[in-house]
């Protein structure tokens, strides 16, 4: 097989296959090399006994309707991927099971109009912060679109003059941003639902981040592939051979190989192929340490910049097949948010602990394709994460009990918090934990959440800094990584956008096509 390539992309993630497909639609000539077997990553499947499951949660925003397509959903499209899309019945329910006015049971819809008329039922008075809440989303939305196609450097004078608003809030902490609106405590806990997917608490989680993501959830609502995100990847495979792209699986990238500061190919378990330009949709941590020396050869200001990012929440997933339906166990929503306390400062901090972690999202598979699992049965999986590397310290001997101790825990609370009663009924259950998923993907500690996005280092930070740090040539990340940071959605933009930054360096160095 050929040996020389203008692009190699290393890992078949979410991020991998859209670089990879971005990048020979372009016709650039590529490589995709993936250790796996299977591409996508965690956008996949598995099987136990009838059952097939999901590796994680993966509902898609800004997919939009086939004569409406919205921003992910038409970059999918243009790779010439078929995906038979399948919208989500409602945006979540939230269950905060404290006491008194701590106690919340709300379930959201899609739409924003809807979903400001039901939080007004919910909380009365609180239509005139919703509204305000939707108004700077919608600025944020505009703002970014700005900032991205200015390659991360848009003209200050412009985006004072064009983007006000935004510059008033964009970095501040969403709580912070949501007191300043005069929310109702109530209609906060209920709108900040979704900061367990930023792995965050919304005193240290950029409103810009947070607004866009939810306002992407509610206003274009939520799809799955019809057939599991293993469709979506299959899907995305079968285009980019289609577009003249080379796919190795069961191939392992050990090393980066480096000539005057540049990649010049990637030595893998299958040979060296060569390529003056790399995509990785794995961590820097892996490339810049295990496939380049430990860093020897690296500007230290690349160094610097890797250890002082902190790696994001590790997860943890409990996949179950019940052998009685959804309508007969009384689980009547398809997403669940379900914690102890309202206060999402101390449930980050409880997420560093075994003995008294609370948090968990739910779903019920079936609510949203019913067929997903045999007649009279449903799926349902449970997630949660760690905010701290605890499970580095449970021993091989511990290991399997502190894995069943922890999903029974989470099973518990759900049943207690929806009145129903699922033990019994378990008829496969499979867990993974950090070490899983460290093991599975090679993400450092089983962070799914890669690098931490609070901090300073959220998503306007990183689109602000695009030209600092790229520190190595011609390297550039695809994944959670990357400056689109983590999610479903975003690690698909994120591969398509480190193709044009890509190719902003090839016409730098005035690179001509193999």
């Amino acid at each position: 097989m050929d040996r020389q390539y203008d692009i190699i992309v290393i890992g078949a993630g979410n991020g991998g296959l859209s670089a990879a497909a971005s990048a020979c639609s372009r016709g650039f000539k590529t490589l995709l090399i993936e250790q796996h077997n299977l591409p996508g990553g965690f956008a996949t499947s598995f099987r136990r006994g009838r059952f097939e499951f999901e590796p994680a949660l993966h509902e898609l925003c800004d997919v939009g309707e086939p004569d409406a397509r919205e921003e992910v959903g038409a970059l999918i499209d243009s790779y010439g991927a078929k995906v038979d899309w399948v919208q989500v019945p409602e945006a979540y329910r939230l269950i905060i099971t404290g006491e008194g006015e701590e106690k919340v049971d709300a379930v959201m819809p899609f739409g924003k109009q809807a979903y400001i008329d039901k939080m007004e039922e919910y909380v009365p008075g609180s239509r005139e912060s919703m509204e305000k809440f939707f108004y700077l989303a919608d600025c944020i939305m505009a703002a970014n679109a700005a900032v991205a196609a200015a390659g991360g450097q848009a003209d200050p004078k412009v985006m004072m003059k064009e983007h006000p608003d935004f510059l008033k809030c964009a970095n501040y902490p969403t709580a912070v941003v949501l007191r300043k609106l005069k929310m109702p405590l109530k209609a906060q806990k209920i709108l900040s639902a979704y900061w367990c997917y930023m792995g965050v608490n919304t005193e240290d989680l950029e409103f810009g981040f947070y607004a866009a993501m939810l306002h992407k959830y509610i206003v274009n609502a939520a799809y799955i592939p019809r057939l599991r995100s293993h469709e979506l990847s299959v899907a995305m495979d079968r285009t980019i051979r289609e577009h003249g792209g080379t796919i190795l699986y069961n191939t392992l990238a050990t090393k980066i190989l480096m000539a005057d500061g540049v990649p010049v190919g990637v030595e893998t378990t299958h040979g060296t192929f060569h390529a003056r330009h790399i995509i990785s949709d794995i961590s820097p941590n892996a490339i810049f340490g295990d496939m380049m020396d430990g860093g020897k050869d690296l500007p230290e200001a690349q160094i610097r910049a890797v250890n002082a990012r902190k790696i994001g929440a590790r997860g943890y997933c409990c996949y179950i097949g019940l052998n009685r339906s959804a309508e007969e166990l009384g689980v009547h929503e398809y997403s669940y948010f379900i914690s102890e306390f309202s206060d999402n400062v101390k449930e980050q901090e409880l997420s560093g602990t075994f003995r008294e972690h609370p948090l968990q999202a739910t779903i019920c598979l079936n609510h949203a394709i019913p067929d997903c699992s045999p007649p009279g049965t449903c799926i349902m999986s449970f997630t949660t994460f760690f905010t701290k590397d605890i499970w580095a310290g449970v021993t091989e001997r511990e290991y399997t009990a502190k894995k069943r101790e922890v999903a029974l825990k989470m099973i518990r609370d759900f049943e207690k918090a929806t009145g129903t009663r699922i033990e019994p009924y378990i008829e496969e259950i499979e867990i993974a934990s950090p070490a899983t998923l460290a093991r599975y993907a090679m993400v450092p500690q089983g962070a799914m959440y890669a690098y931490s996005c609070g901090e300073g280092d959220g998503l306007m930070a990183r689109l602000q800094m695009l030209a600092e740090d790229q520190r190595v040539k011609n390297i550039r990340f695809a994944s959670g990584y990357g400056p689109r940071l983590y999610g479903y959605s975003s690690t698909y933009m994120g591969g398509d956008m480190a193709v044009k930054l890509t190719m902003a360096d090839m016409k730098e160095e005035r690179y001509e096509k193999v």
